[in-house]
């Protein structure tokens, strides 16, 4: 049953719309009446009805300014227009404000009650879409820390949407938000109570104000901290791990990121995927570390030499050493990408790694200290010659047909000058110089191995025939004096 206001000046129609009309038989209450619109709007204030029939000429307040002010503080009413046959232009204005139901005077009940039905159907479905809208509000509010995580799991696997990756970077702050990522792992995972405390802790344990979103990608949790808690981070860290009493029987593995910037989520994620990879609680029994160890880097990137490398041409060199001493060891793709990017935390805990191949190495090492760059020819010679040394087939055509497009006569000119030696010669000596550093890194390698290493025949014949012409000794002889 829906209440019912009427509002009209004259007290004949008013009262007689009320004593005489049986409302309750349609489905309405009457609630009151009153005598103009001031004290109609005042009416609505205590009342609250339903509906309200209002008459558009009233002295004081006008039916029209009743219905704007009513819309604006009442907005749960609906009104009905009551006018005359020269109250159009009052009626026009009425509607202009909304207002779609109106009764034409002099009124009874087969006039009023359809135009009250018609306003109670709309007013039915406006309290329908209020309700839907409402209840969606509600679903969002309930959901949107759940869609909030995925839209921040998302962004760091490089999966989000450019909106919705701007939404999130609006309500974190600018993209330029200085920022840091923790990333904290299980063997079996996290479940989301787990998930839930870790969040919880970390926020008391770092500063106020530092936590900025958590989010659960597969076995790991992932924080976000804003960079102030950066000199926090570890403390935070070690106390979550000592009040967390799960993780004394099951290990937990942390990485923290560089700081970085919100717009480089992505990267940020990357590299604490990849220091985690590196496992870098390695020493924690059945952590599942692998022997990528600080010492064992050092045994493979002479640190020393390459920052005392004179030029390009010896810094390529030494990297090579390096990227052969894990062809030695036999590594694959995966392991040997893990220790070039230790090695390069190492160096620079605060650069992104480059990618783990010669030609990106040396870039990033020559840029990073500031060392003479030659000329692209002379580069690209250089990491042809130092990318190839264990292909027995490489020569100086392929440089110049594949690499510089240029003769090969021209280029034997060139790398003369570059050099002072002929391709050949500078070719040999490269390999034997490297053949000489592998046995000193594993005297126990086999001969043919090492052969087969530097671009020489499996039987190692001839590679020891041309090791003895540059050394003076075979490469057994070699091995033996390092003993």
């Amino acid at each position: 049953m829906y209440t019912l206001l009427i509002v009209d000046d004259e007290e004949i129609e008013r009262d007689g719309m009320a004593r005489l009309i049986p409302w309750e038989k349609y489905g309405y209450r009457l609630a009151g009446t009153a005598g103009n619109g001031a004290e109609g709007l005042d009416q609505i204030g205590r009342l609250r009805p339903d509906i309200a029939i209002v008459d558009i000429k009233m002295p004081v307040m006008n039916g029209v300014e009743m219905i704007r002010r009513a819309r604006e503080a009442y907005p749960d009413t609906l009104c009905v227009v009551l006018s005359g046959y020269g109250d159009y232009e009052y009626t026009s204005r009425a509607m202009e404000l909304g207002v779609r139901h109106y009764i034409l005077k002099p009124c009874d009940d087969a006039k009023i009650i359809p135009a009250l039905d018609k306003a109670a159907r709309e007013l039915e479905e406006q309290r329908q879409s209020r309700a839907r809208s409402q209840k969606m509000e509600r679903e969002a509010r309930l959901f949107k820390p759940i869609a909030r995580e995925q839209l921040f799991r998302d962004t760091l696997l490089g999966r989000a949407q450019p909106a919705g990756k701007r939404q999130l970077l609006e309500e974190l702050g600018e993209g330029s938000r200085q920022v840091i990522l923790l990333d904290f792992r299980l063997t079996g995972g996290f479940d989301a109570l787990e998930r839930y405390v870790i969040g919880n802790m970390l926020g008391d344990l770092l500063p106020d104000g530092a936590l900025l979103m958590t989010a659960g990608v597969d076995r790991d949790v992932l924080v976000l901290a804003d960079a102030m808690a950066d000199c926090g981070a570890e403390t935070a860290v070690q106390c979550l791990k000592k009040e967390f009493k799960r993780f004394e029987q099951a290990p937990m593995l942390s990485a923290a990121s560089r700081v970085g910037t919100l717009e480089e989520l992505p990267l940020l994620f990357r590299q604490v995927q990849e220091l985690l990879g590196l496992n870098m609680d390695a020493g924690t029994e059945g952590s599942g570390r692998t022997a990528f160890l600080p010492e064992t880097v050092g045994e493979v990137f002479d640190f020393d030499a390459l920052r005392q490398a004179a030029g390009y041409e010896a810094l390529v060199q030494e990297l090579a050493l390096a990227f052969l001493k894990m062809e030695a060891k036999g590594l694959g793709l995966r392991q040997q990408q893990q220790l070039c990017a230790l090695a390069w935390k190492l160096l620079f805990a605060d650069k992104p790694a480059p990618s783990a191949t010669l030609a990106e190495w040396a870039g990033a090492l020559t840029a990073a200290w500031g060392l003479p760059c030659p000329d692209e020819r002379s580069r690209e010679i250089f990491l042809a010659i130092y990318e190839n040394l264990g292909d027995p087939d490489f020569s100086l055509q392929r440089i110049a047909q594949e690499r510089l497009y240029v003769s090969e006569d021209h280029l034997r000119r060139v790398f003369s000058q570059l050099t002072g030696r002929r391709f050949s010669v500078y070719l040999e000596q490269c390999r034997i110089r490297l053949a000489c550093r592998l046995l000193e890194y594993q005297p126990d390698m086999k001969i043919s191995h090492l052969a087969e290493l530097v671009g020489y025949p499996l039987d190692g014949q001839y590679f020891s025939k041309v090791f003895r012409k540059v050394c003076g000794v075979t490469p057994t002889d070699y091995r033996n004096k390092l003993k």
